[in-house]
């Protein structure tokens, strides 16, 4: 069995008694983890819902990697034209279908009471976004446990830059 105290390896990563786990997936996380990648990555707006149709498992969006919140804060990556509004699309496997996510409650809290579905519209801001002051830029908190994807969509994609995080508590 050997010794079962823990050691570093060659690459740096720990093992217990000759054991070693790599964790794969994000498990429980406190602070939001950016889904696209490195914190200050945009995800990649879809123009529309095109990749979204149909009843097949789908790649389209990003993992949720079974999270219970999603993050968001969008703002206006142009100086001129008033972007359009954002909307939030949710994929369960078990359905095998794309939904629009619904809007959270008011107070950003509790579940997904709301009975319009979320739509982010940030409105025409004349700085870019260095320079834009932290009220130029819209933040929603959503419920999300049970979707596995997600997907964000904006008629004039490049006139957005929008970030998406989840987290578990």
């Amino acid at each position: 069995m050997g010794d079962k105290t823990g050691y570093v390896d060659d690459h740096g990563q720990g093992a217990i008694g000759g054991y070693h786990h790599a964790y794969k997936s994000w498990g429980r996380t406190r602070g939001p983890k950016n889904i696209a990648g490195p914190p200050g990555t945009a995800v990649t707006v879809l123009a529309n819902t095109d990749d979204l149709v149909g009843i097949t498992a789908t790649t389209a969006g990003y993992a949720t990697e079974n999270q219970r919140y999603l993050h968001v804060l969008i703002e206006d990556a142009t100086t001129s034209d008033d972007p359009a509004v954002t909307n939030i699309f949710g994929y369960c496997h078990a359905f095998q279908r794309w939904f629009e996510i619904p809007e959270s409650n008011p107070q950003g809290i509790a579940d997904n009471a709301a009975q319009t579905a979320s739509a982010i519209d940030i409105g025409n801001k004349s700085d870019a976004p260095a320079a834009q002051v932290p009220s130029d830029r819209e933040y929603r908190r959503y419920e999300i446990a049970g979707i596995d994807r997600l997907a964000f969509v904006n008629g004039t994609p490049a006139e957005v830059n929008v970030f998406a995080a989840c987290s578990t508590f």
